[in-house]
């Protein structure tokens, strides 16, 4: 009866501490990262610079923590639904390589076309006058940028921090989660 009675408390106090442990867990789903970007569509926005398209990629920015997370940024244009958040565009590196010598021509040629590709990539928002986007435990918000902000040869990063001093500018250190043409599903 003894050896009962102590199995039965060992498991309701080892469910209690799984219970409690679960309850205060950083991570919301553990099985997705503490914060993420989620392609949503593809469809028509209000261009916010100059030269820009009228069409661009929508994303979510998930923040599945128990912590507010910040990004600078501003509210979109009238009409528009969702933010603007400053977004870098950052140019892939190049991966190492073994060729053989018969390869030789083709890389370079690929370098080549790389390095013109390049000098048309654009630059991403920011801004000296970004106000500060919350997201709250468990929430998410919409952003676009333009087609442009991915690309064969670079990237889109938007850089968040978490919001434990509830300061009315992100404060680090900073986190960046980054958005790649190969996330744009191919059947939109």
């Amino acid at each position: 009866m003894k050896t009962l009675v102590c199995a039965l408390t060992f498991f309701c106090v080892t469910g209690a501490f799984a219970q409690e442990k679960e309850a205060t867990a950083f991570v919301l789903d553990q099985s997705k990262p503490f914060a993420y970007l989620q392609f949503d569509h593809i469809g028509p926005r209000k261009p916010l610079q100059s030269g820009e398209g009228a069409t661009g990629f929508w994303v979510r920015v998930v923040n599945n923590c128990r912590i507010p997370i910040v990004f600078q940024g501003h509210n979109a244009p009238e009409g528009e639904p969702g933010f603007s958040l400053d977004d870098e565009v950052i140019p892939e590196e190049p991966m190492l390589q073994i060729f053989s010598p018969a390869e030789e021509a083709e890389i370079e040629r690929k370098q080549r076309e790389r390095d013109r590709e390049l000098k048309h990539m654009p630059h991403g928002y920011e801004s000296e006058v970004s106000g500060v986007i919350r997201v709250g435990p468990g929430k998410e918000i919409l952003f676009s940028v333009p087609l442009n902000h991915v690309g064969e040869y670079w990237f889109m990063r938007v850089k968040f921090a978490l919001d434990v001093e509830k300061s009315s500018i992100p404060v680090g250190p900073f986190t960046s989660l980054d958005f790649h043409k190969w996330e744009i599903p191919k059947k939109r």
